[in-house]
């Protein structure tokens, strides 16, 4: 008899070692009480290991033995209630459960046998089950009827028992509607035809089933003695069943979260693409990927993600490729090519993931073509004069300041012109501000075509240019430069049918001879400006031929005065 009970000891012991398992990776209320509940099924084992002499001591292992199973029962109800019970509801239903029924396998295990007060105990407890089955499962009706059926049963069992004489065995109908009651509540619950479900369920059938089995075994066969591990099989059918059971929700589960998965992809309104990490070949790609890019789905799946950059990139993509394995990368702009040959710039998201067994990438394309359009538009009009389009003052510093390193590395001369229209205030008054702007506009074209591309021209105030000239071998190169301004000045300037003939005034600094910083070039190529304007205007001025307005208005050349506007014609 030890021997047995300890191999049943040990083998549930390996079975709560193996819900744990699961607890560990998946923490659950029904798991925890499936637990405690098993942990009560083997303290019911536990108490059969010693050998008690006095018939005392037999009577409490004997009405420990039947409590340990009747808190089972209890755990497995708890566990089947505990996501849709509070907390407080699930302790009064313990105590329903529990208490009295405790209270009453110790009285009539130590012989208490008042008939009156027995049986009004037991109405009294199975009307609280029954209060309890209906204020506890209003939208279950199947399990008010099992609770109030069972109790009437369990009543009238166990009140026969009592007028018989037979108290001491009313454990086994209280144990009998218990886990009957489970088994209606374990089907209720999972509600399939599933290995683990049917086997839990018709287990703890056959475990409610054991104490009539017996009591009627002993009754009407008094003389055949069943062997003891036949009353414990249906406990293993129901601990196997509810690990089926568990491994059966994982499953459904992974299967089911696969289909939202699958869901969200395929229906994913970006672009979304699976390419093997290895091979960089696309393993699965959405609809919102083929109207995209105009490839079918077959064509895609023999296409590498590659094939969609330009070969010049194909290095630097590879490149990325590689040192973004592994983790999430947010990558781009990228320039893509749509199957009609046209273009799109994207940003992608990708992520690792084990796709078929093999090393992928999970990405999602974003369009950002009208973003990066607008981004570039911002950019070129923080950068550029509303009116001509030109280069601002702040751009013509960053590129005069690079044209002069440039001219420092490899010992070039540099031409920083300063050009302003004569009498272009009397273009404004007589003729309006709107012929005034087409005039600048013609000034800038104008200006544009008679420069290389590597030049710069600005506009840097009303009717003020700047022009920076590099990669010059003689001063004279910038003279020439001025001379051909000049020359495009001479062609009338047409404003509708309105002929109107514009001069300039040229101021020309020369790197290094009058200044090696951007500030103080500009500086001295406006004060030579103005020395050509007070000369007349129309004609060009080198820093040289004013020298002494140069000394006078410039203390310090690495200082720039404050802008002043000017209109002296």
């Amino acid at each position: 008899m030890t021997q047995d009970t300890l191999l049943h000891i040990l083998i549930l012991g390996l079975l709560v070692l193996l819900f744990g398992v699961m607890y560990r990776k998946r923490a659950t209320p029904r798991l925890r009480f499936w637990i405690a509940g098993w942990l009560f099924t083997l303290a019911h084992f536990a108490t059969w290991l010693p050998n008690p002499a006095s018939d005392f001591w037999q009577q409490i292992q004997f009405a420990l033995s039947l409590t340990a199973l009747l808190l089972t029962g209890v755990c497995f109800i708890l566990g089947a209630t505990a996501n849709s019970l509070r907390r407080k509801q699930l302790l009064l239903l313990a105590c329903i459960v529990s208490i009295p029924s405790t209270v009453y396998i110790f009285l009539t295990i130590f012989n208490y046998a008042a008939s009156w007060p027995l049986t009004i105990f037991v109405l009294v407890g199975e009307m609280g089950v029954v209060w309890m089955g209906w204020q506890f499962n209003k939208n279950k009706p199947i399990m008010r009827w099992t609770s109030t059926v069972t109790a009437i049963v369990c009543s009238c069992w166990l009140i026969a028992l009592i007028r018989q004489g037979h108290a001491d065995e009313g454990g086994y109908p209280i144990l009998t509607q218990l886990f009957l009651v489970n088994a209606v509540l374990f089907w209720d619950d999972f509600r399939r035809i599933s290995a683990g479900v049917v086997t839990c369920s018709v287990g703890l059938l056959a475990w409610a089933a054991v104490f009539p089995a017996a009591l009627a075994s002993a009754y009407f066969f008094p003389s055949v003695h069943l062997p003891v591990e036949l009353w414990n099989v249906p406990k293993y059918f129901v601990g196997f069943g509810m690990l089926l059971t568990l491994m059966e929700n994982q499953v459904y589960a992974a299967n089911w979260q696969r289909e939202q998965y699958r869901l969200l992809f395929d229906s994913n309104p970006h672009p979304m693409f699976i390419y093997d990490a290895n091979k960089l070949t696309f393993l699965r790609v959405n609809n919102a990927a083929i109207q995209q890019y105009g490839y079918d789905r077959p064509e895609f799946l023999e296409m590498t993600i590659l094939d969609l950059h330009e070969e010049v990139v194909v290095p630097g993509i590879e490149q990325v490729l590689k040192e973004t394995r592994g983790h999430i990368n947010v990558s781009g702009p990228w320039t893509h090519r749509k199957k009609d040959a046209t273009e799109l710039l994207v940003e992608i998201s990708s992520n690792a993931i084990e796709f078929d067994g093999c090393e992928a990438r999970l990405c999602m394309v974003q369009d950002i073509t009208d973003r990066q359009r607008m981004h570039e538009q911002l950019v070129h009009r923080a950068h550029h004069d509303s009116l001509t389009d030109l280069p601002n003052r702040f751009l013509f510093e960053e590129r005069m300041r690079h044209t002069l390193e440039n001219a420092s590395r490899y010992s070039h001369k540099v031409a920083v012109l300063c050009i302003d229209l004569d009498r272009f205030k009397q273009i404004n008054d007589t003729y309006g501000h709107a012929a005034g702007d087409a005039c600048l506009q013609e000034v800038a074209a104008r200006l544009t075509s008679r420069l290389r591309e590597s030049d710069t021209v600005a506009r840097t105030g009303g009717e003020e240019f700047m022009v920076v000239v590099g990669d010059l071998l003689h001063n004279r190169d910038a003279e020439k430069v001025a001379e051909d301004i000049l020359g495009g000045f001479k062609r009338p300037f047409h404003v509708g049918e309105v002929e109107l003939n514009i001069s300039a005034s040229i101021g020309i600094a020369i790197y290094p001879e009058h200044g090696t910083e951007g500030v103080g070039l500009w500086r001295a190529a406006d004060l030579a400006m103005y020395h050509a304007k007070f000369s007349g205007g129309n004609q060009f001025s080198v820093v040289s031929e004013a020298s002494e307005e140069i000394e006078l208005f410039l203390p310090d050349k690495n200082r720039r005065p404050k802008t002043q506007k000017r209109n002296l014609s």
